[in-house]
């Protein structure tokens, strides 16, 4: 019985730390495919920031194309001129990189800041629930910590430490749900398969979609851990040593 309990403790104890690793693991995705998609669009409007150009994006605000409907040199960046379209207007075409799908691009880029196109907004609604994402996550990670101090300080208390267990699961699937069910994988299929950036850029989106996915299969079993871990919290509550069950009022 001893070495039963043994191995059970062993069990009890790496299925804990699993849960904890793999919640921060999964935050930590999260949260640098949220600060990815943000550099994606941060050459969009203004002057230049970093290296990954779009293939297309707004004109400076001195040119902005609500007020201006002829091209000047003035009206891009370095590296960029000025072409109008019947659409958005006036708008900024890289010199050395070709869309490969000029609408969704365009659609992407939101030219005229309306935002009315499927494209914009599910890029917008992508941005919004990936920040929803790694909040959960990072929820999760609490009651993942709460579930390891109630080791320590309340041994006997197999229900809460239990519910604290499916709670925590319940919370990591519903932060993987929120970006399958935002359409997320498909959106960024798209982006790769639009082409609207340069090399760096499409190395960035590369990237992002790859962390996308590496987050979500790490949330997935962090979730199924939690759940796994509550049946051992149930029956034994926090106590690493001696087989008896708890006994429960």
């Amino acid at each position: 019985m001893a070495k039963r309990c043994s191995t059970r403790a062993v069990i009890q104890i790496f299925l804990t730390g699993m849960c904890l690793a793999t919640a921060i693991t999964s935050f930590t995705f999260a949260f640098v495919f949220e600060q990815f998609m943000d550099q994606l669009t941060e050459n969009y409007r203004g002057e230049l920031r970093s290296e990954n150009l779009p293939c297309l994006r707004s004109t400076l605000d001195d040119c902005d194309n609500a007020r201006e409907d002829r091209c000047w040199d003035s009206c891009c960046p370095p590296g960029y001129f000025c072409s109008r379209n019947p659409i958005v207007g006036l708008y900024c075409q890289d010199g050395l990189t070709t869309c490969g799908e000029f609408n969704w691009c365009r659609d992407f880029a939101d030219i005229s800041r309306t935002c009315s196109t499927p494209v914009c907004k599910t890029n917008q609604m992508v941005t919004r629930v990936t920040a929803w994402s790694y909040i959960l996550a990072a929820i999760g990670i609490f009651l993942d910590l709460v579930d390891i101090i109630t080791i320590f300080t309340l041994p006997d208390a197999v229900v809460f430490k239990a519910g604290t267990n499916v709670f925590s699961s319940l919370v990591k699937w519903l932060a993987f749900g929120l970006v399958v069910g935002a359409g997320t994988q498909g959106f960024m299929s798209e982006l790769e398969q639009g082409r609207c950036f340069n090399s760096v850029g499409m190395q960035l989106v590369a990237d992002a979609g790859g962390l996308f996915i590496s987050y979500a299969i790490v949330q997935v079993v962090s979730a199924t851990l939690s759940l796994v871990l509550a049946p051992f919290s149930a029956y034994f509550g926090g106590k690493l040593q001696g087989g008896e069950v708890p006994y429960v009022k």
